[in-house]
């Protein structure tokens, strides 16, 4: 036992002993670091200058246990930089120098130092952007330029991504125009999105047969719509359909019965070329202020079926579009007081063929020019006169597009020229000045407007007659005053001139309405309408007012 204990005692006396020798032969952390200084302190001219550590004190003299180790740095060291604190060898700040922020400092840095006398900055100048000028200092606020710069909207929910079959009647901008608090969530069905809503309302009408003997009456209705649309990264598919059924109290004649149903499809062919098709067929009853409509008796049943091709490819900074649209319209017979009229001379075919070529000039706003022809053949002769309507016509469009996804504006506007030349000779030509608009721009968070517009050569079988030229203006606006009330106005103004003989209406129409959102789900809603038509034609003329009160379910 105790020869162990011996040597226990030995093996701990050697290990304290190697411990110790290694310490001393170890040189100091900062001589490892700074290798001039060290040699400095060892050089003869050093071995005078005063040590700092436990010799100082009355403790051992490194320098004497190690006397081939550079000793430590004294205090006064001429070697080391008068600008270096301390407690971390960093710089101090000079005069007029803010100090220096290191990881974990709060605060920010402020201004710049200033330069130092002697120091050229010899980088490179970067070269100005086009168009911009470096000596200008931009001084807008960040709202003011938005509005110009008009940067892209995010992904729209809604997914609305097939509308080149006819631009002018984009969905996208009044997309824009009517914000609301929340956006349809829809049903996710595989990957296809279903977004079902259903309209409940309430309706009086102050004149039901837009006459001058104003007759009142009221209505209950109601109007189920339902998308279907594919969220796919390529490609895209939606079919639509929507219904209308009221009755009203008094006037069976007015009640109404209709639906539409809708195909549409997107196949991109390359990054550049896509090719959009549409397919749609749609019943509806006539409006009592239609162009050549009845005044007396049941309202005619109007069935449109469209079908609609188009062809886009980009070049570069080019967009050339090529469009096809093959349109039927059946009217139904009248009865009124026991006979029955027939409406089979104002059943039309129209096929149209146009041409679209687009110059970007920066992603929100195009240059475009158009150029459509068409073809209009009815089945049968006009009774009022029996002149077949049979015609060809030529548009000629130029105008702006502002793009279909910023945030500020949306939409086109042009300017152009339509004639319609009816092959029989008997029938005088309709031509004349087009403008078309379809334009939404969001004034602020809070409030937006749309401006629309629409000319074209309607069809008439009124004696005499080849067609007539419409011309249809408006502008509404909308505002939240809330988040969960919004209110809307509009105001639309309408030109009727018939070619060949000496009419011509002219119509007014207000409106003002207010949107409540009770949820995501829900919004009850109010409208009125007031209308004024004003003819040439004597005891025609006649005013209307419209309310309709309900309540809108979606999901």
């Amino acid at each position: 036992m105790s020869r162990n204990r011996h040597l226990a005692w030995a093996l701990a006396g050697a290990a304290v002993a190697v411990a110790t020798h290694g310490a001393a032969s170890a040189p100091p952390a900062v001589a490892q670091s700074r290798p001039n200084i060290a040699a400095a302190a060892s050089s003869p001219s050093s071995a005078g200058l005063p040590r700092r550590g436990p010799a100082a004190h009355g403790g051992i003299d490194e320098s004497d246990a190690a006397p081939d180790i550079a000793g430590p740095i004294p205090s006064d060291d001429p070697s080391r930089d008068p600008d270096l604190r301390e407690d971390d060898l960093e710089p101090r700040p000079r005069a007029g120098q803010r100090a220096i922020v290191r990881d974990g400092d709060l605060g920010g840095t402020g201004e710049p130092p200033l330069l130092r006398d002697g120091i050229v900055d010899i980088r490179e100048p970067e070269a100005p952007q086009d168009g911009i000028d470096p000596t200008v200092v931009d001084t807008r606020d960040p709202e003011d330029y938005q509005a110009f710069e008009n940067p892209p909207s995010p992904f729209d929910p809604l997914l609305f991504q097939i509308e080149e079959t006819e631009p002018i009647l984009d969905r996208r901008p009044r997309r824009l125009f009517a914000f609301e608090p929340y956006d349809p969530v829809g049903i996710r069905a595989g990957s296809f999105v279903l977004f079902p809503e259903v309209e409940l309302a309430f309706d009086a009408y102050s004149n039901v047969f837009r006459s001058p003997a104003a007759r009142s009456d009221t209505a209950l209705a109601i109007r189920p719509t339902a998308r279907l649309v594919s969220n796919w990264r390529t490609h895209a598919l939606e079919f639509r359909t929507s219904g209308t059924l009221s009755s009203f109290n008094e006037f069976d004649s007015e009640n109404e019965r209709g639906y539409l149903v809708e195909a549409r499809g997107r196949l991109d062919i390359t990054r550049r070329t896509s090719l959009q098709a549409v397919a749609s067929r749609e019943l509806t009853q006539e409006s009592r202020s239609a162009i050549d409509a009845s005044s007396v008796g049941d309202r005619a049943d109007l069935t449109t079926d469209r079908a609609a091709l188009t062809l886009q490819h980009r070049f570069n900074r080019l967009t050339l579009q090529l469009r096809g649209s093959v349109t039927d319209q059946q009217y139904g017979d009248v009865a009124a007081g026991g006979i029955v009229m027939s409406n089979d001379d104002r059943d039309v075919l129209t096929t149209e063929q146009a041409l679209r070529a687009s110059w970007e000039l920066k992603p929100t706003l195009f240059l475009f020019s158009e150029v459509a022809i068409n073809q209009r053949e009815y089945q049968r002769a006009a009774q009022s006169d029996g002149i077949r309507r049979d015609s060809t016509g030529e548009r000629y469009r130029f105008g702006l597009s502002f793009g279909n996804t910023g945030q500020i504006l949306r939409g086109e506007v042009s300017l152009g020229y339509g004639v319609q030349r009816p092959d029989d000779v008997r029938l005088a030509d309709v031509g004349g000045i087009l403008i078309d608009s379809n334009v939404a721009w969001r004034v602020s968070e809070l409030t937006s407007l749309l401006f629309s517009a629409r000319s074209d050569v309607s069809e008439t079988t009124t004696a005499g007659s080849g067609g007539v030229f419409t011309h249809q203006v408006g502008v509404e606006a909308r505002h939240a005053f809330r988040r969960h009330l919004i209110g809307t106005a509009g105001l639309a103004y309408t030109i009727q001139d018939y070619a060949g003989v000496a009419i011509d209406e002219r119509e007014w129409r207000a409106s003002l309405g207010v949107e409540y959102f009770l949820n995501r789900d829900a919004v009850l809603f109010g409208r009125f309408a007031h209308t004024a038509l004003n003819s040439s034609q004597p005891a025609t003329d006649y005013t209307s007012d419209e309310i309709r009160l309900g309540v809108r379910l979606r999901r």
